[in-house]
Formats: C-alpha cells, sequence, structure tokens
C-alpha cells in the first residue's frame, strides 16, 4: 500500500510503498476513506514535540482518520467488513488513572497514530490496535467524518468546559476560523444563547465565520481588535475566550479583553508560552484552563450531532500524493474549513 511517512524532520513526506497491516486478536485494519489534515501534523514534523512526544522514524503522519472495516482480528465483536467507522485518536494504554476515567487521550503514556510510535492515517490502510477505538457510523461519507475525530472533537470538548459560563448576557471570543474555529462557533450556536466574536485575518475567513453562524467578525487585520471588543460588549468584556491558536500575540490580545471572572480557554499548541498579568488576574477573578483533544464518548456525541445534520462542515480534498500541497496550503492559511486526504 501506499503511505506518506516523515522520514527525517523538517523534510517533505515521501509516497512510500508499505505492506498492509495483517490485525490479530483485538485489532482492525480500517481502509483509509479520508485522512484531515490538521496543524498539528506540522508541528510534529518540524520537530517542535521531538522531546515530548519521542519517536523513530520513518512514520506514517495523520490522526484524524475514517475509513472502513477490512479485515479484524480473531477477538473483534461488534464489526464487520465495510462497516463505516471514525477513529478516534487518544489511544491510551487502558489500565492508568486517566484511561479508566474516560480520558484516554490524556493517558500518561500516549501512544496516539501518526504523533508517536504507531502509524497514522495517510495511508491507504490503518492499523487500529483495538476495536474499541472505532466508532461505528455507517451511512456516513468519511470525508465529513475524518475532520470530526480531532477538528469536530476538541472544540466540542472545550466547550464543555466553560458552558455552565455561557448565557445570553455573556460574549464568547474566537480565535482561529479555521478547521477547528469553525466548529467552535457551530458548537457554541447550538448548545448555548452567548454572542459569539470570532477574530479572524481574511475576508475569506471572516466570511466563514459569518456562515458559521458568529453574531459578530473582527478583521483584526483591518481593525484595532481591543476597540472593537470594547464596543461590541459596551466595555463588559469577554466572558470566554476559546484560543484554538494560542499564540503569544492571541493570548495576550484575549487576557487583555476579558471581563470580570473571564475565563481563557487553551486549545492551540502554535506559541510555547505567555504573561499573566498577575495584579488584574488576581483582582478581575481570572481563569486560565487548559483542554485537550477529547474522549470516546465525546467523539460519539459529535459523530451524533453530524448525524443529525445539525453540523456544516466545509472540506477541501486532496489525493494523497497531493499531501504536499494540502500541507503548504493550510500552512499559508489559505485552507477554508478543513483539508482531507483521500487515497
Amino acid at each position: 500500500m501506499r503511505a506518506a511517512r516523515l522520514h527525517n524532520y523538517n523534510e517533505q513526506l515521501r509516497i512510500d510503498e508499505v505492506d498492509i497491516p495483517r490485525p490479530k486478536g483485538e485489532e482492525v485494519t480500517v481502509r483509509v476513506g479520508a485522512a484531515g489534515v490538521c496543524h498539528s501534523d506540522i508541528h510534529f514534523m518540524s520537530g517542535q514535540w521531538k522531546d515530548t512526544l519521542p519517536v523513530k522514524l520513518p512514520l506514517t503522519v495523520g490522526h484524524e482518520t475514517a475509513g472502513y472495516v477490512e479485515e479484524v482480528g480473531e477477538s473483534v465483536r461488534g464489526l464487520a467488513k465495510g462497516d463505516v467507522v471514525a477513529v478516534f485518536g487518544g489511544w491510551g494504554c487502558g489500565v492508568c488513572q486517566a484511561c479508566k476515567g474516560g480520558d484516554e487521550q490524556l493517558c500518561i503514556s500516549p501512544n496516539w497514530p501518526g504523533l508517536s510510535q504507531c502509524d497514522g492515517g495517510y495511508a491507504e490502510y490503518l492499523h487500529v490496535p483495538t476495536y474499541r477505538f472505532l466508532v461505528r457510523a455507517n451511512g456516513m461519507d468519511p470525508e465529513y467524518l475524518a475532520p470530526l475525530t480531532d477538528a469536530g472533537l476538541t472544540p466540542y470538548r472545550a466547550i464543555k468546559k466553560v458552558r455552565h459560563l455561557l448565557n445570553p448576557n455573556s460574549f464568547t471570543l474566537v480565535f482561529g476560523v479555521g478547521g477547528l474555529g469553525s466548529y467552535a462557533i457551530q458548537y457554541l450556536k447550538l448548545t448555548s444563547s452567548t454572542r459569539v466574536v470570532s477574530v479572524v485575518r481574511s475576508k475569506d475567513k471572516a466570511r466563514l465565520a459569518k456562515d458559521m453562524g458568529s453574531d459578530y467578525v473582527i478583521n483584526s487585520s483591518e481593525e484595532d481588535l481591543l476597540s472593537s471588543i470594547r464596543e461590541i460588549t459596551e466595555n463588559q468584556g469577554i466572558d470566554v475566550v476559546l484560543d484554538i491558536v494560542s499564540s503569544r500575540e492571541t493570548l495576550a490580545a484575549g487576557i487583555s479583553s476579558l471581563g470580570k471572572g473571564g475565563t481563557v480557554v487553551l486549545v492551540g499548541l502554535m506559541g510555547d508560552s505567555f504573561n499573566l498579568p498577575v495584579m488584574s488576574s488576581v483582582i478581575n477573578e481570572h481563569h486560565v484552563l487548559g483542554s485537550l483533544w477529547g474522549n470516546y464518548n465525546e467523539l460519539s456525541e459529535v459523530i451524533s450531532l453530524a448525524r443529525a445534520r445539525r453540523l456544516k462542515t466545509p472540506i477541501s480534498r486532496f489525493r494523497l500524493d497531493e499531501v504536499g500541497k494540502a500541507l503548504s496550503s493550510l500552512e499559508q492559511g489559505t485552507i477554508v474549513g478543513r483539508a482531507v486526504l483521500v487515497p
């Protein structure tokens, strides 16, 4: 089979011919229908995480995958060849406290596909170590299903953490209206009555934010961000900042925009650190939360929303041999919605 593999950090992926994985026990071989292209893949390929997530190269990249059951091991139950499945990517050990609590993406020794020691979904087939990491979704298109496993899942979990803070009088600020941000805006409108303010840097992203349901859109390349926020909120400030970028610039702006008791939720992985002003954080009782990916049950909930046709998923399609073009387009910010590779 063909697979797009990373041989050395800071190099382009190579299309290699490798053996199709054969399952045994609880293992499943999935024929890939689509694989999402994510900024995390770019961070990983550049070597930014090589100390945090050390791997032995070469490795097939890709952690957003959906497709069809191709072959199952003898211990697999409830799945048959041809079933449409979404691959939950937070592969945990299954026995640590986080895993036993249902949050395998927080495992103390994670083994995520395409980001650690397991090959990912930029390929024609994917080896899944246990059928417990698969969500059956017969009748759904893998091209729309694959992005849900990260781009759709990650903001869903983040918003669940702060949903109790959202009401008709609240304002929620979203940084990063791309793959994750387009879902975030929809979840905010589906699960709360908060007023959504989206920050973008292009007219294309402004249109996307409006299409997804944002109440206000600020183009920070043309407007002063903090002045616009003060005007929109009538000096109340922002109640929740959902930072899907988490660069030093967005974090500084997000913290500065907070009102009394405001909360910043860190979702993106672009930055490395930021400054938190102690005095204003204390006297205004500001909060900072981290949110990583999502768990299996949350992915199932997201898929249920999509199955009920309550989610829009803008898709840009690329062939597997166009993986370099897809990654370059994502890095340049020209992808509207989510890019997927279709083998």
